[in-house]
């Protein structure tokens, strides 16, 4: 259980751990990937494991000099960090699915820190212009996806998967992460279903 507004989440371990208010593992279902957001993950030889994102910030492409209307299309001839194309199963068809690939530019991906990824794939649906898919990819094997659907009017998280291997110093030992999150019986209840998520 999750309220939307500040990610304060009920968190319960399976099959019979522990039970937090914490923030929603991995992440809130309606959580934006085509966004800024800082992806935090930590995890240890104990096996212990938290993920969640935060900071979130949806892109903007705002021009101000624009007439403002109801519809914003973005037409872009060219993309600061990315060489894009699309894939091949890409359809342009009203009830088809649009789908890019993204590849970063390599003086991008060495200015960058190790822990930054890049966005490597998207796909949209044409007839609502909402994403489908959205997958990342980063150093030390980092893949993180997130896939979506629309449930009772809301478009929602339904899938996400993260992983990546994290070294000791030295790389003198390592541990892989996988985090591989599915979500479904969506409810969106008025009241809060339990107090410790009342505003």
């Amino acid at each position: 259980m999750a309220r939307t507004s500040d990610d304060k989440a009920l968190v319960q371990d399976l099959p019979k751990g522990r039970l937090q208010v914490t923030h929603a593992f991995p992440l809130l279902p309606t959580f934006d990937a085509l966004s800024y957001f800082t992806l935090t993950g930590t995890v240890n030889l104990r096996d212990a494991l938290e993920s969640y994102v935060h900071d979130v910030t949806p892109l903007q492409y705002d021009d101000p000099t624009a007439p403002k209307t109801g519809d914003a299309d973005v037409v872009v001839i060219r993309l600061r960090a990315y060489r894009a194309a699309y894939a091949p199963d890409s359809s342009d068809a009203p009830d088809g699915r649009t789908h890019i690939t993204l590849d970063p530019y390599q003086f991008v991906e060495q200015q960058a820190s190790k822990d930054n990824f890049f966005f490597n794939d998207l796909v949209c649906d044409n007839a609502t212009h909402l994403p489908l898919h959205v997958a990342f990819a980063g150093a030390d094997g980092l893949k993180f996806a997130v896939d979506y659907g629309t449930v009772d009017g809301t478009w929602v998280v339904q899938h996400a998967h993260y992983e990546q291997t994290q070294f000791a110093p030295l790389r003198a030992a390592r541990v892989h992460a996988v985090v591989d999150a599915a979500f479904s019986d969506f409810t969106f209840p008025a009241d809060p279903p339990d107090p410790r998520l009342a505003p």
